[in-house]
């Protein structure tokens, strides 16, 4: 067995550190039941954006920029005009024309080839790379797969590793542990020990779905057991398969490959250096994501303009309505507030501050549901107000499911009969009829009693609920002069048959519907002590103000209010004009939607049941089309996007900086909302710009993989990431414009700049250019760019 020329002698603790190092370049995934939005460009916040773009794009075709024709297209349209581009060019420092940048972009790319590897760069190893891929691939299926394999792998009996070294033969030929594997293997391969990162980024690149589920599994493992970072798990596991096979790849090739092999790695920084073509590429993307922010950016202008020219009449405030910062909400927040002007409007993290895990009977599982960056401090049980209750029903529930798992293993199992599947299927055939003529109905729910806990299964403390109920309302600057109604509109999506349901769901909630979590909250503001606690600190509700929870159906527009019982005398007609007022709303938002959902001219009548038929429809591949689309976020006033239209492209937060002195709600919000919102923005952006890495691919070809793990295209051995093609392209043109957000924050240059220098994450985000950063003071707007204001 002859190792790779020169390879160097490296501790085993040096190259597993290495492999944590690369590991932490890979962004998480989460499982299709709690699926959220993520940044596939994570693991590079703390590169410049340009720098990053680069090198994911020569270790696995992971880059950020569109094909020079996409920018010529809309240059051509006048979607970019050539202002746009003398300014691009001059933030780049480039004393170039229009015309000399639309000759650098016709020329076409010189980029160099790709990472050099065994398995990858070399064409007698190309049926290498294929069977590592797919004998790994096929491998995570089956040791990850707990619901639907005939064969499980007992949890926690073996690593994944180990599961490895058994799959392929190769038990008592390797070492047992992944650190000494990865040892062995990783000193033979003629890295060094900067290349050694990259090496790994670009090996699982090659399967960058289940590098992504590896490192999802070991950052929610880092969330409950923060001592644990989280990187040296399952994707470190991973890293040491792929250099087992490299290595395995390397020891066949000839010696003149391995000296080609080891040529190329000594040029390798030359290959990693964005090259010219690149650099012109981005002055082009910038142009295109200027020429967008100066049209909005006018229209916040103009709104601000207008409210002081023609200040507003004032009323008395009848409803004040919380709605999530989804952009959806930008749009039924815009009609609602036309229809009604006696309500003011709010936007606020649709888990409205409630980090809890929801406990429903007979699951035996409690579902998170609050962002992915956190882990739960609370449960929230169901009860039926009796213990003895509760119990009957967890039981009964749990005994049908243990039926149905019975029957379903039965099925699957290796000695089971042909009349056995054809019998239980038969069971199923009522239910697919109606299923396809659209007979179903789908419910929100039927209503519910709960109590909150902490995750030991003690009360919670009255401190510990009042804190919770006064940062509920300081996050959406909702501290004093309350209405008679608050209202907290948590959404959710509402279809049938569709594994990626809840990427059309709350992210702030986990993947999950958010009326849990409003009706969470509103009940906890009802609660007689714990407002007694908040007017001990300042904030006083008063005995005529009640708190209702809500659900708006982002597929029908159509908002549920939920526990509107028992409301306060004079109430009753505020929330009979409130539910008329947001059907109004809805039958303007419907129509707005009309048009790019295929459906302009439809009847009012014939519009809503057509949507209400798409959340039943089985077989309907674009129920709505989400976020697509989103493009700003405005951390401020409403007033500041009041009379504005939007076109539900901007995330909208509340915050009052006059409420704000110390700065530290500011600072939640940019590194909790801001950073969510990121993730939803460079998710969609990455699905467009890289859909055969980062999106989902072809819904019509997607299989379900272990009940909810993912999605694998076709016959594919690789999890896919992202959105699903269908939820950013109609067959025709992208629904989604790939621009990074832009976020425009109501509060003064000083408070900014203290949580860019306190919040490592939050100030790279923005230093790095992963966004834009601008500032208002409600008159003027600033741009941050190179760590200073700029006047716009």
């Amino acid at each position: 067995m002859n190792a790779p020329v020169n390879a160097p002698v490296v501790k085993s603790s040096a190259i597993a550190a290495q492999v944590i190092q690369a590991c932490e370049g890979i962004a998480p995934m989460w499982p299709l039941d709690r699926w959220i939005a993520v940044n596939p460009w994570w693991g590079q916040r703390h590169q410049a954006v340009e720098t990053a773009s680069f090198e994911r794009e020569m270790l696995c075709s992971g880059g950020m920029l569109m094909p020079p024709a996409f920018y010529l297209s809309a240059w051509r349209s006048g979607r970019i005009k050539d202002s746009d581009l003398q300014q691009a060019a001059s933030f780049a420092g480039e004393p170039t024309t229009v015309e000399q940048l639309v000759e650098q972009l016709r020329a076409g790319s010189t980029s160099p080839h790709g990472f050099p590897s065994a398995l990858a760069g070399f064409a007698s190893n190309s049926e290498a790379l294929r069977l590592a891929r797919e004998q790994i691939g096929q491998a995570c299926m089956r040791y990850f797969d707990q619901r639907q394999s005939r064969w499980q792998v007992p949890v926690g009996q073996r690593t994944l590793w180990q599961f490895w070294l058994e799959e392929s033969g190769k038990s008592g030929a390797a070492p047992d542990g992944w650190e000494a594997a990865v040892t062995h293997f990783g000193a033979q391969l003629p890295y060094t020990d900067a290349q050694r990162p990259w090496a790994i980024q670009h090996l699982l690149g090659q399967l960058p779905g289940w590098a992504a589920w590896c490192r999802g599994m070991d950052w929610r493992a880092g969330l409950e057991q923060p001592d644990n970072s989280g990187a040296a798990g399952l994707c470190a596991q991973l890293a040491t398969i792929w250099l087992s096979c490299e290595h395995d790849a390397a020891i066949g090739l000839t010696e003149a490959e391995r000296q080609h092999w080891h040529e190329r790695l000594k040029e390798l920084k030359a290959y990693m250096t964005p090259d010219w073509h690149t650099q012109n590429l981005w002055v082009w993307h910038n142009a295109y994501e200027l020429a967008w922010q100066k049209r909005f950016l006018t229209q916040l202008d103009l709104a601000c303009n207008r409210r002081q020219s023609e200040p507003e009449k004032p009323q008395p405030t009848e409803v004040q309505a919380a709605f999530c910062i989804d952009v959806r909400s930008e749009v039924l927040r815009r009609h609602l507030e036309s229809e009604y002007p006696a309500v003011q409007t709010l936007g606020v993290a649709g888990f409205f501050g409630m980090p809890i895990a929801h406990a429903r009977h007979g699951t035996g599982t409690s579902e998170p549901r609050l962002p992915g960056l956190l882990a739960p401090a609370y449960r929230l049980s169901d009860t039926l107000g009796d213990a003895a209750a509760d119990a009957k029903l967890s039981r009964s529930l749990e005994q049908r499911e243990q039926v149905r798992e019975s029957v379903r293993r039965a099925k699957y199992s290796s000695l089971s009969t042909f009349t056995l599947v054809e019998t239980t299927g038969l069971a199923w055939a009522w239910k697919l009829v109606r299923d396809g003529l659209n007979r179903n109905t789908t419910t929100t729910d039927a209503g519910y009693n709960s109590y909150l806990e902490t995750m030991g299964g003690q009360p919670l403390p009255l401190q510990e609920r009042v804190d919770l109920a006064e940062g509920i309302l300081s996050a959406m600057s909702l501290t004093a002069n309350f209405a008679p109604i608050v209202l907290l509109v948590g959404h959710g999506a509402h279809t049938d048959n569709n594994p990626n349901e809840a990427g059309l769901a709350c992210g702030a909630c986990g993947g999950n519907n958010g009326g849990v979590n409003a009706r969470a909250a509103a009940a906890l503001l009802n609660t007689p002590d714990v407002r007694q606690g908040l007017a001990g600190r300042g904030i006083v509700l008063p005995e005529t103000t009640r708190v209702l929870a809500a659900e708006h159906c982002t597929v029908t527009d159509q908002v549920r209010v939920f526990d509107a019982d028992a409301l306060p005398e004079g109430s009753a007609r505020i929330l009979d004009t409130l539910k008329q007022k947001l059907a109004a709303a809805g039958t303007h938002c419907r129509r707005e939607r009309a048009t790019v959902l295929g459906l302009k001219g439809e009847t009012d009548v014939g519009l809503l049941a057509e949507l209400k038929r798409r959340t039943r429809n089985w077989a309907e591949v674009r129920p709505e089309w989400g976020l697509a689309n989103n493009a700003a976020m405005v951390i401020g006033s409403r007033s500041l996007t009041r009379n504005a239209n939007l076109a539900g492209r901007c995330f909208l937060q509340e915050y009052d900086p006059d409420l704000d002195k110390q700065g530290d709600v500011l600072a939640a919000l940019m590194a909790a909302p801001m950073v969510v919102a990121n993730w939803i923005n460079l998710q969609y952006f990455g699905s467009v710009a890289r859909p055969t890495v980062f999106g989902a691919g072809n819904k019509l070809l997607h299989s379900v993989v272990g009940g909810n793990l993912g999605v694998i295209e076709g016959n594919d051995v690789d999890l896919r990431q992202g959105l699903p093609l269908q939820s950013v392209f109609d067959g025709k043109h992208w629904r989604h414009e790939p621009m990074r957000l832009a976020v425009v924050i109501q509060a003064p240059a000083e408070r900014i700049e203290a949580v860019l220098a306190s919040h490592t994450d939050v100030g790279a985000l923005i230093e790095n250019r992963w966004l834009w950063l601008y500032r208002t003071d409600g008159q003027t707007i600033q741009r941050y760019r190179g760590g200073r204001w700029e006047t716009t």
